[in-house]
């Protein structure tokens, strides 16, 4: 096994072989998934660190990691420092060391699979002029793994009608209608997510999401060609032509069908290479936000009424883990990994269960202030009695997608993590309350969500809300809670909510729930789907207002009355106490 020092030397001698100066090793994949299959996590092999965003600038003589602030405290624990000097992008960005370098002429080496257009052009608007950019026909962690994972061909299956309750006919049409408006022949879908979607499609090619590695071309007359590498044999409609995903067969066909022609395609997750093929083929490419993304978010009647469902299950498989946590810390004791496999083992009971929507965090004590923690063997604590266990989970269902966070508490609570834990519920509340215009995007939420934070001067370093999915990302676009969204709420659209405060080397605090927007009359608002409940002895009542004891006491009232037939009679009996009005 090749240590972390060998692995950049290896590279090294490869970029010298090749003329290349500096180069780029990015965590994702030539789909930009955010969840990689092993033959594809690179970055992980090349550095240790196992973080779901980050990237690596090589030179000769250094290297940079670079993560954002979900993974500060992490990366610190992964990655050897001796070896990699590591930013968060807030400190310094890959494209203020390419600034730094004064060199005459400096080759920059860039996988043109991996790297999307929008990435690739922003490099270039940033970077100086003596950084020549190759876009490189292979990646050059690919050459030195000596010991990497097969890709392995996908098994894919019809996500049920019963389900999703749109046949794909009818959602093809729907994205016809775009192609036309945009006077275009041909749509071009880089999107794993938007063609599963589209497709009715599902499969196992990744970890926690339901997707298979695929590409898929739409003409404006609704037909689709489909690019993957499909082991299983499942009928297809006529309109959908299956073909090999393979580059070299990929660029025949393009060259064969779509030459000179117009073609619509998202920046953001279209590959460099597939692009600079399209253009010596004299296509007009007119570059726009992937098509399917909106009508993807926006879920119907069927959907919204599978995620309550799902939900309503998802509660109390949670609800009964935490009751179990609880009551092993106070009496016989618990390790984060015992916590973790009784969570994962509840939820895996579920009716219409499927996978993890993401490896379970569960962060005891200092372990909660690191965002996306993971317990293993080497970094596993008993949880004490004093501890806050922060636990943001969910799960893969045929009938929809969770993701929630609790903050519990054992024994003492000190008068500090009761006010950090009361401000970041008054920021959950502050959006679960919102009522909002059509014109609404998440930028203003997200300053509602931290309002009560900032008036202490402290703060929380990731965003307030994600979209998710319906059995497909738990991270999905285009909607969210942030200081940069753009795009507007639409009814369907499914977002969390998800505050929280995290002190280093102390203890986390998150509350997550997902929330569905609906119409009001002339303006919109959120329905909870999330089911369980508020540690309340986690509350200082003061800071409160009547408005904010009102919603958490409906809130929990709900949660009750929706669980309670489900669980044993000491499960009922505790879950009355935390729900009871405070």
């Amino acid at each position: 096994m090749l240590s972390n020092k060998s692995k950049l030397q290896k590279l090294r001698k490869l970029m010298q072989t090749r003329n290349i100066d500096v180069c780029l090793i990015n965590q994702t994949d030539e789909f930009q998934n955010e969840f990689l299959p092993t033959y594809s996590q690179r970055l992980q092999w090349l550095t240790n660190f196992s973080g779901s965003a980050g990237e690596a600038i090589i030179t000769m003589s250094k290297a940079y990691l670079f993560v954002d602030g979900r993974y500060t405290l992490q990366v610190k624990n992964e990655v050897n420092k001796n070896i990699y000097k590591v930013y968060n992008y807030t400190e310094k960005t890959p494209t203020e060391i390419l600034k730094s370098f004064k060199s005459k002429e400096i080759n920059f080496g860039i996988d043109g699979n991996i790297i999307s257009v929008k990435k690739f052009n922003n490099l270039t608007s940033e970077i100086r002029k003596n950084v020549s950019i190759k876009l490189l026909k292979e990646n050059l962690v690919d050459l030195i793994w000596y010991d990497r994972p097969k890709i392995k061909k996908s098994i894919i299956w019809h996500h049920h009608y019963k389900f999703h309750g749109t046949k794909v006919s009818d959602k093809i049409k729907s994205v016809t209608k775009i192609i036309k408006k945009q006077q275009a022949q041909y749509l071009f879908v880089s999107s794993n997510e938007s063609i599963c979607w589209l497709l009715n499609l599902r499969s196992n090619d990744l970890p926690y999401t339901p997707i298979f590695m695929s590409r898929l071309i739409i003409s404006a007359s609704g037909e689709c060609f489909l690019f993957a590498n499909i082991k299983s044999s499942i009928k297809f409609s006529k309109q959908i032509k299956i073909h090999q995903i393979e580059p070299k067969f990929l660029t025949s066909f393009l060259s064969n069908t779509v030459s000179s022609q117009k073609i619509i395609a998202d920046p953001r997750t279209l590959p460099s290479n597939i692009y600079q093929s399209l253009k010596k083929l004299k296509s007009k490419i007119k570059l726009i936000d992937d098509s399917i993304e909106i009508l993807k978010s926006q879920k119907n009647n069927t959907e919204i009424k599978g995620v309550r469902s799902a939900h309503l299950r998802d509660g109390v498989a949670l609800t009964k883990a935490i009751f179990w946590i609880k009551e092993s810390v106070m009496k016989k004791g618990l390790t984060e990994l015992q916590a973790v496999k009784r969570i994962d083992t509840n939820r895996s009971k579920n009716k219409h269960f499927h996978s993890l929507s993401f490896p379970t965090i569960a962060g005891s004590g200092p372990n909660g202030a690191i965002v996306h923690y993971h317990a293993n063997k080497k970094t596993n604590r008993i949880i004490k009695d004093t501890d806050l266990f922060l636990i943001d989970s969910g799960g893969q269902y045929l009938d929809g997608t969770t993701d929630v966070t609790r903050t519990i508490s054992f024994n003492k609570v000190s008068k500090e993590q009761k006010k950090m834990n009361t401000l970041v519920l008054k920021g959950h509340i502050a959006v679960a309350t919102s009522k909002f215009s059509k014109s609404e995007t998440g930028k203003n939420l997200n300053v509602n969500a931290r309002k009560y934070l900032k008036e202490h001067n402290c703060n929380f370093d990731h965003g307030t809300g994600h979209g998710v999915g319906y059995f497909l990302n738990v991270h999905e676009g285009p909607q969210s809670i942030s200081s940069v969204s753009k795009v507007k709420f639409l009814p369907g659209m499914i977002i969390s909510n998800e505050p929280g405060y995290y002190k280093a080397n102390a203890y986390g605090i998150r509350i997550e729930n997902l929330i569905t927007v609906r119409k009001l009359g002339n303006k919109y608002e959120f329905e909870n789907l999330t089911l369980a409940p508020i540690d309340k002895k986690l509350i200082e009542v003061s800071l409160l207002t009547t408005n904010e004891i009102s919603w958490l006491n409906t809130y929990h009232k709900l949660v009750y009355s929706k669980l309670n037939k489900y669980l044993k009679p000491r499960e009922k009996i505790w879950l009355k106490a935390e729900c009871s009005n405070l």
